[in-house]
């Protein structure tokens, strides 16, 4: 098989999402066509203590890499480890082949997905969107409906010490850090870069000023053709890794037919989840998200480069399963 097949794959790997653009994946070489998929504990957040961020992430980084590898005339087969190591969780072993069948639409479309944290269009989203995300695992809310929801959430984060502790640590107050979210990517003007410094500063805010800071997550819910609510039947960490792995298929498929969307996790990350809950007939909810269609460009957010990722073989030693 050709080397260079597999190392492009792996690069647009690289280009799968994460929480704060922690990239908490990392590859072992076996040799060949191998390759151990690692959950870094170095990258962990703080306001994911049973890490569903992270095993999402881990699944969506795999499925980025088989849409990528399918783009260039390879495919992938995984099987599940779950070793827990010193440094992280060896999520399973990812062995790549010579494709046979045709590439998918969204095999050529991957390298395209992309966030966009700017106001939608509120026109509800095409017929057809939707029953293809309903299918991939999503429920779609109106935004009118969720507003409150996010408001109650915004202002719970803002004065969770966690959370604001994870902003602390992967904020980047530039536009070219490799990893973490960079204040292009964030859209921060000169006077919100100010605002969010004095906040992390604080470690906490106040509930007055948490009310002011979540009005723009209010604002960007509003401006939404639909919020999409991804669901799960389990949170045990191989259905979390699909649950990625689905998300991943509804993002590039939204911008593949030219929409856009943007997480929206705090309503997740708080104990508002319960009430997400509740309000979808009891269905656990993992990720929720904007989407809708707008003109306006988005800033692409930056990664690391291969080097940074692969792990020597000599690192891959398990300490013991989950």
């Amino acid at each position: 098989m050709e080397a260079r097949a597999i190392q492009t794959a792996l690069r647009g790997a690289l280009h799968a999402p994460s929480a704060h653009n922690a990239q908490p994946w990392r590859l072992i070489d076996r040799g060949g066509d191998e390759f151990v998929l690692r959950y870094a504990f170095a990258d962990r957040l703080l306001a994911d203590p049973d890490d569903r961020d992270g095993m999402m992430a881990m699944g969506g980084f795999y499925e980025t890499l088989s849409l990528s590898a399918a783009h260039v005339g390879l495919r992938t087969r995984f099987e599940p480890i779950m070793a827990t190591h010193a440094n992280g969780i060896d999520v399973g072993v990812v062995y790549f082949a010579q494709r046979e069948e045709p590439e998918s639409e969204l095999a050529s479309s991957v390298a395209r997905r992309q966030c966009n944290r700017n106001a939608y269009s509120p026109l509800p989203l095409p017929a057809a969107l939707c029953r293809a995300l309903e299918d991939l695992g999503n429920l779609l809310l109106r935004p009118s409906r969720i507003a409150g929801l996010v408001a109650l959430a915004s202002v719970m984060a803002w004065k969770d010490r966690r959370f604001v502790s994870d902003l602390r640590q992967w904020t980047r107050f530039d536009d070219h850090s490799p990893d973490g979210m960079t204040v292009d990517c964030l859209r921060l003007s000169a006077i919100d870069q100010l605002a969010l410094k004095a906040a992390l500063r604080l470690g906490s805010l106040p509930a007055g000023m948490a009310r002011v800071y979540a009005q723009r997550d209010v604002r960007l819910t509003h401006a939404s053709g639909a919020m999409a609510v991804l669901t799960t039947e389990s949170r045990e960490p191989l259905a979390l890794f699909d649950c990625g792995r689905r998300l991943i298929r509804s993002w590039t498929l939204i911008n593949h037919l030219g929409y856009s969307w943007h997480p929206m996790s705090i309503v997740i990350d708080q104990a508002t989840v319960g009430e997400l809950s509740e309000m979808i007939d009891g269905h656990d909810p993992v990720a929720i998200y904007r989407v809708g269609y707008t003109a306006s460009p988005a800033a692409w957010s930056k990664r690391r480069d291969l080097s940074a990722v692969l792990v020597a073989q000599a690192d891959h030693q398990p300490l013991d399963t989950m």
